[in-house]
């Protein structure tokens, strides 16, 4: 566990008679664990994969629950059910102070550990200490601790295209100004200035002036920033934009450098001392695409720059606030993940991509209705679907591999319409160069170099899908054949089908005692049959019956309610209920 260092790479050699000692052993389960992390690191990352959120159960009593993660060496770290935990039972709690002066918040941290199980005696004596038995097997597992000292370097992915630096930091209140890495020659961008309010109780203002280079704010070299909290709604975290724009010249770096002297901070009416402030926050000035430069720069610098990372480093799944009164801490709330260390899998980068694209459209859209003079009024009335007809389309591709011999069927994989479930009509027809589109069969048409075959259409009525398939008339060497469809739905009927269908439960959390009795009610539309089958997700969750009645475990914990639509199979709710010991203290 102490030793980071993978390389380099070594490996047995077996051969009949190699006689096998500890060290063998101990080499083959090395050079498998540090290729398997190897991959982790590089392909995928630092920080929490999914799940592991921490949720407060109360003044003083947090829940951890059931996530993975890799830390900075690649190593897994695995939750595998909820952890119930009292702030004064982690290690760390309030045990330092040095960076947070008014002692108002904790950062909830968790690392990959390992500990011996099953201790045995060996046969030999060799392999016991000071004659104690030695242990069996080595647990992978984890430990959670707090701590008021920030990460030493943020390795979320936002640190590849910017960057922070903290201007102010102290009575309880951080001023930090977050700048992008690259910009844009002669172009406007955005910076963000952070304000964070850790404890005061009376309002905050400041100001300063930022001196540029290569940089400006309306024609000017130099700007005043002043933030009052009084003129924003009170919370703990503020985030200010602020547009300056870059110069026109490339491949140099620009400049706010805050002015010798003129940085004041007021608490109330209370003017507070503070020492002369020497910070500057920069800027590369380019000419090329950002996320090319930010690519190369990945490719030429994350091996020597991850590889050097042995130092400790653990990943920061919460900042919890408190409120100390006399002898007592509570939690006011909690922050989750505050550096952003997150991995972004395949999957759910696709889907983000995905969401952004549609969001992109429908910006668009809107941009495109106000040039024309629509009103809001008139936007939402065009985008309401009529009673007429609905219709979508678009293109699939199916592959041919080599080609296909006369007969021959291919089939596309699942297509979503767009129109929802139920009866639609779906056409499909060969495309032919994008200037002809052939439906039916194929051969009454001469042309040359036209595939030539029939094609059908499976719909999925329940999913709202469909499979096309093709059979050729003759065989043919095309690769592939591209069929655009067009599908289309009565508008009556479907506004019938589109009637929204919704489930949930009042409440959707409840803190309860052991074995204490609580009724969840489930409301559900769109759906004519209103009953309602409950579940527990545990299995040691309690019990619940046909009405929603729950009976709380003799177990403390965090348990899961289940609501499903006795309809819809997939139309599903859930609530939480916290059970507490409440006659149990540490």
């Amino acid at each position: 566990m102490k030793n980071l260092n993978y390389f380099p790479y070594e490996r047995n050699n077996y051969f009949y008679g190699k006689l096998l000692s500890v060290d063998d052993f101990e080499s083959e389960q090395k050079y498998m664990n540090d290729k398997r992390r190897l991959i982790n690191r590089f392909m995928h990352g630092c920080g929490v994969v999914c799940g592991l959120n921490v949720v407060p159960v109360g003044d003083d009593t947090i829940s951890l629950e059931a996530g993975l993660a890799l830390d900075f060496a690649g190593r897994e770290i695995v939750v595998d059910k909820p952890v119930l935990k009292k702030l004064t039972g982690i290690e760390g709690f309030l045990d330092d102070t040095e960076e947070n002066e008014s002692g108002s918040y904790q950062y909830l941290c968790i690392e990959y550990s390992e500990y011996e199980r099953e201790p045995v005696y060996g046969v030999t004596g060799l392999g016991s200490v000071n004659g104690e038995a030695c242990y069996n097997k080595t647990a992978e597992g984890y430990r959670i601790y707090l701590t008021s000292q920030e990460p030493q370097e943020n390795s979320g992915s936002d640190s590849y295209y910017e960057k922070s630096k903290t201007i102010y930091w102290g009575y309880g209140i951080r001023i930090t100004q977050v700048f992008p890495r690259y910009v844009h020659s002669g172009s406007e961008f955005e910076f963000r200035l952070v304000v964070e309010n850790m404890g005061q109780k009376l309002p905050i203002s400041f100001g300063y002036e930022l001196v540029f280079d290569c940089l400006s704010r309306d024609k000017k070299r130099w700007m005043k920033l002043v933030f009052d909290e009084k003129e924003w709604e009170r919370a703990r975290r503020y985030e200010v934009p602020v547009v300056v724009r870059a110069a026109d010249v490339s491949e140099v770096s620009g400049v706010a450098a805050l002015k010798e002297g003129s940085f004041w901070l007021k608490v109330g009416d209370y003017i507070m001392e503070t020492e002369e402030l020497s910070v500057q926050s920069t800027v590369e000035i380019v000419t090329e695409n950002v996320s090319k430069i930010i690519s190369k720069r990945y490719f030429e610098g994350a091996m020597q720059e991850i590889i050097n990372q042995t130092y400790h480093q653990s990943i920061y799944l919460a900042k919890i606030n408190l409120i100390q009164a006399a002898n007592e801490v509570v939690i006011e709330d909690v922050e989750p993940m505050p550096f952003g260390q997150y991995i972004y899998s395949d999957v759910l980068s696709t889907i983000r991509e995905r969401a952004a694209e549609e969001e992109q459209k429908m910006i668009k859209r809107r941009l495109s209705d106000l040039r024309d003079g629509k009103s809001e009024d008139e936007q939402e009335k065009k985008e309401e679907p009529s009673l007429g007809t609905f219709v979508s389309g678009g293109t699939v591709t199916i592959e041919l591999g080599i080609g296909g011999a006369a007969g021959k069927k291919f089939y596309s994989k699942p297509i979503v319409h767009g129109l929802g479930p139920g009866n639609v009509t779906v056409m499909a027809g060969i495309e032919h160069e994008e200037d002809s589109v052939f439906y039916g069969a194929g051969g009454i048409f001469e042309r040359e170099g036209l595939v030539r075959g029939e094609t059908a259409v499976r719909i999925n009525v329940s999913e709202g899908t469909f499979v096309v398939g093709v059979r050729l008339a003759e065989a043919t060497k095309a690769e592939k054949i591209n069929i655009r469809w067009t599908a289309f739905c009565d508008g009556s009927k479907k506004r019938d089908a589109h009637q929204e269908r919704e489930l949930f439960i009042k409440p959707d959390m409840v803190y309860l005692s052991l074995h204490e009795d609580f009724y969840f009610e489930a409301v559900v539309s769109g759906v004519s049959d209103k009953r309602i089958l409950w579940s527990l997700r545990e299995a040691v969750g309690g019990d619940i019956d046909e009405n929603g009645m729950y009976t709380a475990p003799n177990t403390p914990g965090v348990y899961e309610i289940v609501a499903r639509s006795a309809a819809d199979n997939k139309l599903t709710a859930s609530a939480f209920a916290v059970v507490r010991d409440i006659h149990k203290t540490e």
